[in-house]
């Protein structure tokens, strides 16, 4: 007996310590719940990306030149890449911008532009391109081209944007006959003049390219280049003949030119950039063969007896200048 009440003893404390455990676990109140709510992320909306338009500060005249001067009134704006055309000289970086900046160096406004407008390439005009010579006339000047030769128009020197003076010279053989028993009147015939003093040269044949400036800007575009090595008179793949010459004349000058250029031959003579005091207007003067040389001057005075009545006295002739 004494070994079954030990086995009940230990069952009944076994179980009582049993029914402690699940009642505590029972009594055990709940783990938190853990409530996951999903919070939508604001993604930050994408800027348009961003480029530079540029734009004149101040306004520009038709027919001026885009030179080292010109970009003082030149700025780049920043704006939207959605408000850039298609026309607008626009860049994304400062590499950009200095390459567009050298493009442009050279070229002729075509029209005015308002402070504030965004420089288009319909603006501008190239040396070469249709129109540029009316582009950079001066207002109020007339275009004229008169024939000349290798000779003549001082081949390889004079270049477009360069300042001459126009010489007539005439050959007066074919107005009037030589005289008759007087030696030398085909030689003593020959006279020159300056006709029209310090007009700019716009072009040898068409080509104007030397009137634009040259570019003093670092690492000039291969178009930029050419350009600059023609201003500079660098010989060129081929020799070029130059059968004429256009100038910038008053309304003036252009009629002398062209009433010119039917009786005689026509010669430029080229300024130098110093000469500010020459004369503008044409001179009246004359120069003849014997201003030039008295090699021809010998003729010999032709002696006249005049008879007046019974009075007799004796007149001298010389051959006409």
């Amino acid at each position: 007996m004494k070994t079954r009440s030990l086995i009940l003893l230990a069952s009944a404390i076994t179980l009582a310590a049993g029914a402690a455990l699940v009642g505590r676990a029972l009594m055990r109140p709940p783990p938190p719940v853990t409530i996951v709510k999903e919070v939508p992320v604001e993604v930050p909306a994408q800027k348009a990306p961003v480029r530079y338009v540029l734009t004149a500060q101040a306004p520009l005249e038709a027919g001026q030149f885009i030179k080292s001067e010109t970009f003082k009134v030149l700025t780049w704006k920043e704006v939207p890449g959605d408000d850039v055309r298609a026309d607008d000289y626009s860049a994304a970086n400062d590499a950009g911008r200095r390459a567009i900046e050298r493009d442009v160096y050279g070229a002729a406004v075509r029209q005015p532009l308002e402070n504030g407008q965004n420089l288009t390439r319909a603006a501008l005009v190239y040396p070469g391109e249709p129109g540029f010579l009316a582009a950079v006339i001066t207002p109020g000047k007339r275009a004229v081209s008169i024939p000349i030769n290798v000779v003549s128009s001082n081949s390889g020197l004079v270049n477009a944007g360069d300042r001459v003076d126009v010489i007539l010279s005439l050959d007066r053989i074919d107005l009037d006959p030589p005289m008759e028993r007087v030696p030398n009147s085909v030689y003593t015939a020959l006279a020159s003049q300056t006709i029209v003093r310090d007009v700019r040269v716009l072009a040898m044949n068409n080509n104007a390219s030397s009137a634009a400036p040259l570019t003093d800007m670092e690492a000039p575009t291969d178009a930029v280049a050419r350009r600059n090595q023609a201003s500079r008179g660098q010989p060129s793949p081929k020799t070029l003949y130059y059968g004429s010459i256009t100038l910038e004349v008053s309304t003036e000058d252009a009629e002398r030119l062209a009433l010119a250029r039917q009786v005689g031959t026509m010669q430029v003579a080229l300024l130098s950039l110093h000469d500010e005091d020459a004369p503008k207007t044409a001179t009246r003067d004359v120069t003849r063969l014997k201003d030039a040389t008295a090699v021809f001057d010998n003729t010999a005075p032709q002696i006249v007896n005049v008879f007046q009545g019974t009075n007799q006295t004796v007149q001298t002739y010389r051959s006409r200048p």
